[in-house]
């Protein structure tokens, strides 16, 4: 597989990742969580908010990046639905590329939201993951 670097590892928060893993997060919002994060926002209240927005919903996968210390590059998001307050989504990236460098390794991974089977959220990004 040209430019995969299959026998490449790095170290996340999860353990050694290579090609082919699935780093995971699941998370579950509030509507308090969600008046709390419109308020440092600047977004108008709602005293009853019906659905996330969709900075909270791809939120899960920033934390996966910052697990294995990742610096973006590209990113490309689609959205299929809103997730409405109190629906569980799991957040996965599954690393489809690590390729070391002088400095890092570049990496590339799918992305994707999840709410029961239901693919919510999907993309891809590529970038560098940060030595040290």
């Amino acid at each position: 597989m040209e430019g995969k670097s299959v026998g490449t590892t790095i170290p996340s928060a999860q353990g050694p990742v290579t090609v082919g893993d699935v780093l995971r997060t699941t998370r579950t919002y509030t509507a308090a969580e969600v008046r709390e994060f419109r308020a440092l926002s600047g977004y108008p209240d709602s005293p009853d908010p019906r659905y996330l927005p969709t900075l909270l919903v791809v939120a899960p996968l920033t934390k996966l990046g910052g697990d294995i210390n990742y610096l973006s590059g590209r990113m490309v998001w689609s959205v299929s639905r809103p997730v409405a307050v109190g629906e569980t989504i799991t957040a996965e990236l599954e690393i489809t590329r690590l390729e070391p460098t002088g400095n890092g390794t570049r990496i590339a991974f799918d992305a994707r939201v999840l709410s029961s089977a239901e693919v919510v959220v999907s993309g891809e990004s590529k970038g560098v993951v940060l030595l040290g």
